[in-house]
C-alpha cells in the first residue's frame, strides 16, 4: 500500500524548493527526450530534483513513492530539460495553463515541481494512490490512443520499484546535492526542436471541474 510522509524528512529538498531557477538557465541546449535508465540511476543523476520532489510531496500530503514514480516517468528520469511537442516541460511536465491556474510558473524549476505536486494531490484525492488508470486519465490526460494506458503501466511499475526497495526512498534525501543534475544531459534527443510524443510526455491537465 502506498504511504504518505507528512513530516519534513527531506530538509535539503525543502530548502531547495525556496529557490527560483529558470528552466532556461538549467537547459541551455533546449528540451528533449532522454533515456532515463533505471529509477535508481536517475535518482543518483538528479539528486536536487529528487530531493525537491520528495519534499514537495511531503508538503502536499502526496505519497512520496507515487510522486517519485510520476516525476520519473513523466520527465524521463527527473529531468528539468525533458520536453514534448505538446509544449509540456520540466520535472513534472506541466502545461503553462495548468501551472498558472494554480498560481505557479512552470518555467521555474521549483514551481514546476510544486505545481505538479498540487495537481497530483488533487488527482490522488479523486482517484486514490493506486488506481493508476484513474491517475493517468486525470494527470496524463492524453487523447492519443494507448498513451494513458502506457502511462499507467509505467507509473505503476516505477511505484512498485520504489515501494519494494526502501533504500531508494532512503537515498532520495541522503544523496549529497553536490551536483546540479539538471543540465540537459548529452543523451537528449533533438534539443531546441520538435520531438515525437511519448507516454511520459503528455500534457498535465486539470480535472474538468478544475479547468
Amino acid at each position: 500500500m502506498a504511504t504518505a510522509a507528512f513530516a519534513a524528512s527531506c530538509p535539503n529538498g525543502a530548502a531547495l524548493l525556496k529557490n527560483n531557477t529558470p528552466l532556461a538557465d538549467l537547459c541551455p541546449k533546449g528540451f528533449g527526450q532522454f533515456n532515463p535508465g533505471s529509477i535508481s540511476q536517475a535518482m543518483q543523476a538528479q539528486p536536487n530534483n529528487v530531493a525537491m520532489v520528495v519534499a514537495a510531496a511531503e508538503q502536499a500530503g502526496v505519497p512520496t513513492n507515487l510522486a517519485l514514480a510520476v516525476s520519473y516517468h513523466e520527465s524521463e528520469g527527473f529531468n528539468s530539460c525533458a520536453g514534448s511537442d505538446t509544449g509540456v516541460k520540466g520535472p513534472m511536465q506541466l502545461t503553462q495553463r495548468t501551472a498558472r491556474t494554480l498560481g505557479y510558473n512552470r518555467d521555474i524549476n521549483e514551481q514546476n515541481i510544486k505545481g505538479g505536486m498540487a495537481v497530483l494531490k488533487q488527482v490522488v484525492d479523486a482517484c486514490g494512490a493506486t488506481n493508476y488508470t484513474c491517475l493517468s486519465a486525470r494527470y496524463n490526460g492524453s487523447p492519443r490512443p494507448g498513451e494513458q494506458a502506457g502511462w499507467a503501466r509505467g507509473v505503476q511499475r516505477a511505484d512498485a520499484q520504489v515501494q519494494n526497495n526502501p533504500s531508494l526512498l532512503a537515498q532520495a534525501c541522503t544523496t549529497p546535492a553536490n551536483k546540479g543534475g539538471t543540465d540537459c544531459p548529452s543523451g537528449g534527443a533533438t534539443p531546441n526542436g520538435v520531438i515525437p510524443p511519448t507516454p511520459g510526455n503528455a500534457p498535465v491537465q486539470l480535472p474538468p471541474n478544475l479547468a
